[in-house]
């Protein structure tokens, strides 16, 4: 019998397995399987499925947040703002992580899920090399050549929870719940929808969780709702007349990340309690769309040319307001989680200003006569945010050094946060993977960052099936990269994994 298959809600939950082989056997002897097995290249077989288990350090919760930067957090933190990410900071780990150069968001998010390099070497590199495919297809998980986390998860008897992460369509049969974030629209407007797509299939595991998700979606993404959270968190009350034509795209282009964002943490409010996991995945997308759109308004003395001062006035706390969004958000998904589950919030890169608009406005295109209105970006490989807390977690980093204006310490590259979170799960990693974010472990999870490496996660992973995106979802997917003008970036031919030593607080690094 292999349990791995089974619904979670059809057998005793992953931690009353965990808390029953613990009371038979004890703590130490299930670490010490575990060792063995891992330094024997073989599997323990403690269970009835046979297959190779780990044991957890605690919960783990990863809050993925896009395009987090450290700069505009510390001057909100030295504002007594955020106060969900300063207690985690303040009892846990933190730092800049090391991103890549070009730092293309679903390069660097399929690297922090699976370890591994981009690249077209398959199982050494995981396959994701832009926003599209060489056929201008959105990439589907049929794309990615290697094990994500959460296929790890499965093959050590854990189980999962993910949600809106990227390249998850279609979802994977895991042992736990994935809801696909590849569904959310580009625009919304007078063709109003929710966050997911209502008639298409493969968003959600297990199936009998559809119609829940899609009402929820449905609920929490209506147009009401999202006018109330323009008005409360994101923009305020804007009176009418202030905002121009430039002014008004910028808005109606960023409103589908509050709509996702939105969902994608009351799924897993809802979600999480009722289907506890070893292994828990958020992702959260609007730090990153306000930072391309609004970094003019939110910096304007870092460009030479400013807009309307009524309208400039009216849109320049769009980006620390999405902060402190961000952070209630962060304070919910950690009420959600398991009470002593360990928190870790990472972001895939920082954002800094758009070098070819300081000078002078963004110009029309030549040929369609269209204006991409980005003023911030991160290509340059801005390092990211990471912050940790809970069973596991060193304390790493000084909260006063940092509000009084220091820059965050280095804690390493985003290569090495797969194999961080593997060993707090207890799980030990591929001898193709990077090494261990090693400043931020302590006690066990220390421990487990010395289990003896297994070859790959690869090995009995089943990889899935190439599939192609629906044409709704694919078009609506990749006009948000459009806008920005992402899509016309070329295909970079190897990528550059950046230091964040090399961006020092108030560096120019355009």
């Amino acid at each position: 019998m292999n349990t791995a298959s089974q619904p979670s809600s059809h057998r005793p939950s992953r931690f009353a397995q965990r808390l029953a082989r613990r009371l038979s056997r004890g703590r130490a002897l299930a670490r010490g399987l575990v060792v063995l097995a891992a330094t024997l290249g073989v599997v323990a077989a403690p269970g009835c499925g046979g297959g190779p288990s780990a044991t957890p350090v605690a919960p783990v919760l990863v809050i993925g947040v896009d395009g987090l930067e450290w700069s505009v957090m510390s001057e909100l933190l030295a504002a007594g703002e955020l106060p969900h990410l300063r207690g985690l900071m303040e009892r846990g780990a933190f730092g800049r992580l090391g991103t890549f150069r070009p730092a293309l968001s679903p390069v660097v998010w399929t690297t922090i899920a699976t370890g591994k390099l981009p690249g077209h070497d398959p199982g050494r590199t995981h396959g994701i090399l832009h926003f599209a495919d060489a056929a201008k297809n959105a990439y589907t998980v049929g794309a990615r050549g290697t094990a994500a986390l959460w296929n790890m998860a499965d093959g050590y008897g854990l189980s999962s929870n993910v949600f809106g992460w990227w390249i998850t369509w279609p979802v994977e049969p895991i042992d736990g719940v994935m809801v696909s974030g590849s569904s959310s629209m580009a625009l919304v407007d007078q063709t109003w929808k929710p966050a997911l797509a209502l008639d298409q299939p493969g968003q959600v595991h297990p199936p009998e969780l559809e119609a829940e998700v899609m009402q929820l979606a449905a609920r929490v993404g209506s147009r009401e709702e999202l006018q109330r959270l323009l008005r409360q968190k994101i923009l305020g009350s804007i009176p009418e007349g202030t905002l121009g034509e430039a002014e008004r795209t910028l808005i109606d282009q960023s409103v589908w990340s509050v709509q996702s964002d939105a969902t994608f943490t009351a799924l897993a409010e809802a979600l999480m309690p009722r289907h506890p996991a070893d292994l828990n995945l958020v992702y959260i997308s609007g730090p990153d769309v306000v930072g391309h759109r609004f970094w003019r308004h939110y910096r304007p003395d870092e460009y030479d040319w400013h807009g309307d001062p009524a309208a400039d006035a009216a849109l320049a706390d769009v980006v620390p307001d999405y902060y402190r969004w961000t952070d209630e958000l962060v304070g919910r998904l950690i009420a959600a989680a398991p009470r002593d589950a360990t928190v870790i919030v990472v972001s895939d890169h920082g954002m800094t200003v758009l070098e070819a608009v300081r000078h002078e406005p963004p110009q029309p295109n030549p040929q369609t006569g269209e204006i991409r209105w980005a003023t911030g970006h991160h290509l340059a490989g801005d390092p990211g945010v990471f912050i940790a807390a809970g069973p596991g977690i060193a304390r790493h980093g000084d909260v006063d050094l940092v509000l009084r204006g220091s820059p965050p310490p280095a804690v390493g590259p985003v290569t090495q946060v797969t194999p961080t979170i593997l060993a707090l799960l207890g799980i030990p990693a591929g001898r193709d993977m990077g090494g261990v974010l090693r400043g931020v472990l302590d006690g066990q999870a220390a421990a487990n960052a010395d289990l003896p490496r297994i070859p790959s996660h690869d090995a009995h992973w089943n990889a899935p099936p190439a599939a192609a995106m629906p044409e709704t979802m694919d078009h609506d997917f990749l006009e948000r990269y459009r806008q920005i003008g992402y899509l016309e970036v070329e295909v970079p031919e190897g990528f550059e994994l950046v230091n964040p030593a090399d961006f020092e607080a108030g560096e120019d690094d355009g």
